[in-house]
């Protein structure tokens, strides 16, 4: 019991100081992406500002939730309304594919993006409630980018909202179990003895040396006769 109560310490120091590391690390910079969007063949135009206290995924659930920033006056609200109720438009949203830290300033000209599209009509008839979700890599690169909205056929519904609701996320890769090679090699080890175990002789020990007992028996049995 002693001994557990120290492991169960022991672990409980080392999360709590992880904790602490991660949390020093948040108020050393923060990393920036701005989300840009458009409807149909319309222009580029940024909507809004996601904020990532980590480029790495955290043990703190808080550290994964990028913190969104609108741009009203850029969200298009009354075009999507009048455009969005036909099925063929669509809404597209791209940022770019590696974010910025604070106070770094990007090239223009030179930044390469990632996209996703969905119906404009999805946009509205949910009144504009969705969710965008960043597929990092944990280096600063964005591998993927997916919008939901919980409506999937357009009916021609109306929508009275007058700005996004905005759920964002990001998501990491997950790392796999590596192979555990040491427990590997060392039961391959273990059959191979058990094999070489099996394949020795295991004859009593006349039945092995027979050959030189017999002369000696028989030289000692005629000797006694004499």
């Amino acid at each position: 019991t002693l001994l557990y109560t120290i492991k169960f310490e022991q672990r409980m120091w080392y999360w709590l100081l992880l904790v602490i590391l991660e949390l020093v690390a948040a108020q050393h910079g923060e990393y920036i992406l701005g989300v840009e969007h458009k409807i149909g063949d319309g222009s580029w135009i940024q909507r809004a500002t996601l904020i990532l206290s980590s480029i790495k995924q955290s043990s703190v659930p808080a550290h994964n939730i990028p913190q969104y920033i609108p741009i009203p006056a850029n969200e298009q609200i009354e075009e999507l309304k009048n455009i969005g109720s036909t099925n063929h438009t669509l809404y597209y949203i791209r940022v770019p594919h590696k974010v910025m830290e604070e106070g770094e300033v990007g090239e223009e000209g030179d930044t390469k993006f990632v996209s996703v599209v969905m119906r404009a009509c999805s946009i509205v008839e949910a009144d504009f409630t969705h969710s965008i979700n960043l597929h990092m890599d944990g280096t600063g690169y964005v591998t993927g980018l997916s919008l939901h909205s919980t409506v999937e056929e357009c009916t021609g519904k109306r929508s009275g909202a007058t700005a996004f609701s905005t759920q964002a996320t990001v998501s990491f890769p997950v790392v796999g179990a590596s192979p555990d090679v040491h427990t590997f090699i060392q039961n391959l080890k273990e059959t191979e003895k058990k094999k070489a175990g099996e394949t020795q002789d295991k004859r009593s020990f006349i039945a092995k040396y027979w050959m030189y007992i017999l002369p000696v028996a028989l030289v000692v049995m005629m000797s006694m006769g004499q």
